[in-house]
């Protein structure tokens, strides 16, 4: 495993042992690198999972290695920027005959980590590592949490949170350093409105922190209406509260959510909002979409609804459908996720008529919307003729047939007339489909390249003259053409489909004949001079 470069020598001394100590060859199943779009999270990331060795995907024990000894290759180590520490412990025989040992490494392992001062992301998942229980390990790492002034994400996960670890997280976070932007609590049990009122004034405490996640949690009413009003405060800027895959963890009431909205209706900071996988049900999407359209002063560009607007006892009609989309026609959205929600071909008009409205919309992600038939999105895709500001569409469910491709040829493109050309959707750039099949569609691919220049008037230009002018049927207007334009017409010929050339003269032999004249008469009276 070869490291990047960097002018900072990472490797350290080791106590008692000989030569340098790199941290990087810990062992190969524990350290990986990561390239990510964030340039400050380009190194090496270093995962840690406990009790690995009985475990079969795996086989490496941090705990086989000596913290006390080795603690220098963690908290000297400046190549380490992303930490993540899990917990699958098992209960064997071996474990409980060396559980003091065990524990004693463990939390030599976590003050190694709390005298780090390089890593930016940490994430801990498990309630108890050999004996040390969570509250006992923000303990060891409150003194990390508060001086580390390069920690941007704390999150922490599966464990019960109690009384005694959601004060000793509330001081941590109140007297954070100012690098921290994201705090997480991730399938935990035991969250209280108590509890969750200590970290939210510990928050507004420290308005750095603008991104706050509980993942996989039942939010009770009482925790809920904590989050109504820390809503109303000024510095947060994303909340998630996403669900998990098969929909297990994570709930909310009706009543819950509504007093979510009430503070979203008063919000003014607010640009996230995720509730992935996360039933809110047909009454809590309709009371947030409510919201969203009474708050004019709402920041909000992305809201991910995606398996979240309905539940297992109840699915929104269509025209409850028509009334949530006729509350967000007038939002200021720019990424909105709807997938895996019971969307219908009677949904359709609906969906788009509001999209439409939606002048500041980019991306709409439709993902497994099954019910949708292939008239459905046929009729989805011609409705978006007029779109002014959709770029990107995601979908899955739909099998591509012609009438489909037909529907978003005519949408890219009317070639019927000038006129049609002109008033054709030349914003849509992007639409992914799972089987990658628009690849077989070369006009289609092509049009939505063309759709990539932010220069619309050049794309109107183009596509006229590609799918007007540059058609065996009208090459004969070329001759009409005002002479002014004509150049930019041969022009775009010339650049991009050279081969066309000869059939522009053929149909025009005029364009060469008259110019030829022209020329022969000028070199004779440039002789008889």
């Amino acid at each position: 495993m070869t490291s990047n470069n960097n002018s900072d020598d990472d490797s350290v001394e080791s106590s008692g042992s000989s030569g340098t100590y790199d941290p990087c060859n810990i062992d190969e199943e524990v350290l990986e690198y990561i390239k990510a779009n964030d340039p400050d999270w380009n190194l090496e990331a270093f995962q840690i999972t406990f009790n690995g060795g009985d475990h079969p995907n795996y086989r490496f024990d941090p705990l086989s290695i000596d913290w006390e000894r080795e603690n220098s290759a963690i908290s000297e180590s400046r190549q380490i920027k992303f930490l993540q520490i899990r917990d699958v412990q098992e209960d064997t025989d071996e474990h409980h005959s060396n559980q003091e040992e065990r524990v004693r490494n463990t939390k030599a392992f976590y003050k190694a980590v709390a005298a780090n001062r390089s890593i930016k992301y940490l994430t801990i998942e498990g309630n108890v590592t050999y004996g040390l229980e969570m509250k006992d390990t923000v303990a060891i790492l409150r003194p990390f949490v508060q001086s580390n002034n390069k920690l941007r994400s704390l999150q922490l996960g599966q464990f019960t949170l109690d009384a005694r670890t959601a004060q000793i997280l509330a001081s941590a976070l109140s007297n954070c350093a100012g690098s921290l932007r994201t705090f997480g609590l991730n399938r935990c049990d035991g969250l209280t409105g108590r509890a969750m009122e200590k970290i939210i004034n510990a928050m507004k405490v420290k308005s750095n922190i603008t991104e706050l996640c509980l993942d996989e949690i039942d939010i009770d009413d009482e925790v809920a209406a904590v989050l109504g009003d820390a809503l109303t405060t000024p510095s947060l800027k994303s909340l998630s509260l996403r669900g998990d895959y098969e929909m297990r963890f994570g709930s909310i009431s009706e009543a819950g959510m509504k007093a979510i909205c009430e503070g979203l209706s008063q919000n003014t900071t607010l640009e996230t909002l995720d509730f992935w996988s996360f039933p809110i049900g047909v009454g809590g999407g309709l009371s947030l979409a409510a919201a969203i359209s009474n708050n004019s002063a709402l920041a909000l560009k992305k809201l991910n609804l995606a398996w979240a607007v309905q539940s297992a006892q109840l699915t929104p009609s269509p025209l409850g459908w028509a009334i949530f989309f006729d509350f967000l026609s007038n939002s200021q959205l720019q990424d909105l996720h709807l997938g895996g929600n019971n969307i219908s071909d009677d949904v359709i008009p609906f969906m788009v008529e509001c999209v439409n409205s939606m002048t500041s919309l980019t991306e709409l992600n439709l993902w497994q919307c099954s019910d949708v038939t292939t008239s459905g999105w046929s009729d989805f895709f011609r409705l978006l003729r007029n779109n002014k500001s959709l770029r990107k569409v995601m979908c899955t469910g739909m099998l591509l047939d012609m009438s489909m491709i037909e529907a978003m040829s005519s949408t890219l493109c009317d070639g019927t007339s000038v006129e049609s050309i002109f008033s054709s959707n030349h914003t849509l750039s992007r639409i992914e489909e799972p089987l990658f099949m628009l690849g077989f569609y070369p006009d289609i691919k092509l049009l939505l390249k063309m759709n990539e220049n932010d220069d619309k008037v050049e794309v109107a230009r183009q596509k006229i003259i590609k799918y007007y002018f540059l058609q065996q049927n009208n090459l004969h207007e070329l001759g009409r053409m005002d002479l002014g334009l004509l150049p930019r017409v041969l022009g775009y010929v010339d650049k991009y489909e050279p081969t066309r050339l000869y059939e522009i003269v053929r149909a025009i032999p005029s364009l060469v004949h008259n110019n030829e004249e022209t020329i022969g008469t000028k070199r004779k009276r440039k002789r008889r001079a």
